[in-house]
């Protein structure tokens, strides 16, 4: 999921979670605000009843009438027969079963969802029953629960609109989101890397350390130990590569200059003309093409091309270098007579490893052609590996201007 919808989702859930915990605050607050009223009033009927010296009857049924909230008094005799003594207030459905009117001679209890009553006991085991309607106050509740859902849905799109237009005009959490993800990648492709190829020379090292072991002979065991060095050496390259590997994956710490790829070209190619006089080395190089990338990544792309070609193609095989500038990209060309690969691929971007019997038949890591990719997936350009017109292998590197 993108960073951006991430963070939205985020933003949606926290203003709906916040603003539904103050509004139920809010509306809590305001029902047991008006319950406590009700509630004062029901108590101060029952304190005047206790306090008269009057016939309660008629103290109740005036108590309801000048009452602001509107009353219910009803009178419940010994026998359990029930008159209203008031209109002005709801009415009572039924009469409350025995527990619920011994709960109410002490406090003021909720009975159904409509009705707040207290009971008033008399003498003769009589009773007067005081009853106010919550009615209202469940209205306005539910009212007021409403116009908060609906708050919060404006709220929720008022923030979705906003959140669009802020993170649509401003790129840098989208370039977050992609930089986290490219290195998230890196990571996953530099652990698969270290582990394939860290495993190969570590057996073989912990082999010959056992065959070191087992034997007494001097001879044999210098030559186990001759063939662990070579081995801790390869491991040591692996490692390095490895490293480096993750360097280019780095986009953080890129120190981007003008490189003139010809100057870096010419050096290479003099380099192997020295180590392998019998080549034959064609070149076409624009000196003019310059490219803003890191010098040191740009060498060692291109310095393990020519290590390549070294390593897999006869030393008498010929060798064709050119670099051009289009009107879009700069295009970089090293073609060889070697053997070449079984199998090419025509698309841009070649991901897979030289295998790993030729990387043993050539001594090198089987890095090489990930770190060509890596530098050159960097820079945003494109690499194809095709067969050549010498008949080797042809490498094309394409790098935006």
């Amino acid at each position: 999921m993108r960073l951006v919808l991430r963070v939205t989702i985020a933003i949606f859930l926290l203003l709906t979670i916040s603003s539904a915990a103050i509004g139920y605050f809010a509306i809590t607050k305001y029902q047991s605000s008006q319950i406590n009223l009700v509630d004062d009033s029901l108590n101060s009927k029952v304190k005047a009843l206790v306090t008269t010296k009057e016939d309660p009857l008629t103290v109740a049924q005036y108590l309801a009438q000048v009452s602001e909230i509107p009353a219910t008094i009803e009178y419940v005799t010994e026998s359990g027969l029930v008159t209203v003594l008031t209109v002005s207030g709801p009415t009572i459905p039924k009469l409350p079963n025995a527990a619920t009117l011994l709960r109410a001679r002490h406090i003021d209890v909720n009975y159904g969802a409509n009705f707040r009553i207290r009971v008033f006991e008399m003498p003769s085991n009589q009773k007067l029953i005081l009853a106010e309607s919550l009615e209202t106050i469940n209205s306005e509740v539910s009212n007021l629960t409403r116009d908060l859902v609906l708050f919060i849905l404006g709220i929720d799109i008022l923030a979705s609109f906003v959140a669009f237009l802020v993170f649509r005009r401003d790129g840098k959490l989208n370039q977050v989101s992609h930089l986290m993800a490219r290195q998230q990648l890196a990571m996953q492709k530099f652990l698969g890397d270290a582990s394939h190829e860290l495993r190969t020379p570590l057996t073989v090292i912990k082999g010959y350390v056992d065959l070191a072991r087992t034997t007494t002979e001097r001879t044999k065991q210098e030559n186990y130990l001759d063939k662990t060095a070579r081995e801790i050496y390869r491991m040591e390259s692996i490692i390095n590569d490895l490293l480096f590997l993750a360097e280019a994956g780095d986009t953080e710490s890129d120190e981007v200059e003008s490189v003139n790829l010809g100057a870096i070209l010419r050096d290479h190619v003099e380099v192997l003309q020295a180590l392998q006089p019998e080549r034959n080395i064609t070149t076409i190089i624009d000196s003019e093409v310059v490219v803003q990338a890191n010098p040191k990544l740009i060498d060692r792309m291109i310095g393990n091309v020519f290590s390549n070609i070294r390593r897999h193609s006869p030393e008498d095989a010929p060798v064709s270098v050119s670099v051009s500038q289009g009107q879009s990209d700069i295009i970089l060309s090293i073609e060889d007579g070697g053997p070449g690969l079984d199998e090419y691929s025509d698309k841009s971007r070649i991901v897979k490893r030289f295998t790993s019997q030729r990387s043993k038949e050539g001594g090198g890591t089987g890095l090489g052609l990930n770190i060509i990719t890596s530098v050159v997936d960097r820079y945003h350009g494109s690499l194809v590996l095709a067969k050549s017109k010498l008949g080797g292998l042809r490498v094309e590197i394409r790098l935006p201007l």
